[in-house]
């Protein structure tokens, strides 16, 4: 069984890359994707800051469920149903520590895309160190 994990977030390369994912695995039988959203860790200081911790926290939280509601349905629509992991942390560290697990890992590629800003600073490293194999689709 072929396990696909797919790094989304909320860029037009992400979606070009679901459907990508969906032309080149959808009648495949024996794949299984799951959804990867890595929320961003904030380091916050100071009473009045800290205040604001729930609020924002509550917020980054609603973000990558609406995300991944999205990108859950578009592929639910068209008949895979995937697994959705959400994490906290660094994005890269986050998804290769997930990455282990499977077969491929797909990520969208944009210069405005926020994962392709971490991953381009450290794509060398990140390819290198990634256990499985990367598609990273335009």
């Amino acid at each position: 069984m072929k396990k696909l994990l797919f790094a989304i977030d909320d860029t037009e390369a992400c979606e070009r890359a679901a459907q990508y994912i969906l032309d080149m695995f959808g009648k495949d039988a024996d794949c299984t994707l799951t959804l990867i959203h890595v929320k961003p860790e904030f380091m916050l200081y100071g009473e009045a800051v800290l205040a604001a911790y729930d609020e924002i926290e509550m917020k980054e939280e609603e973000k990558a469920k609406l995300l991944t509601q999205k990108f859950s349905t578009f592929f639910t629509e068209k008949g895979i149903n995937p697994f959705v992991v959400i994490k906290e942390g660094e994005p890269v560290e986050m998804v290769l520590e997930e990455a282990k697990d499977y077969n491929l890992l797909i990520i969208g590629s944009s210069e405005n895309s926020f994962l392709n800003k971490i991953f381009a600073s450290h794509q060398d490293d990140f390819i290198q160190k990634a256990p499985i194999p990367v598609l990273i689709v335009k």
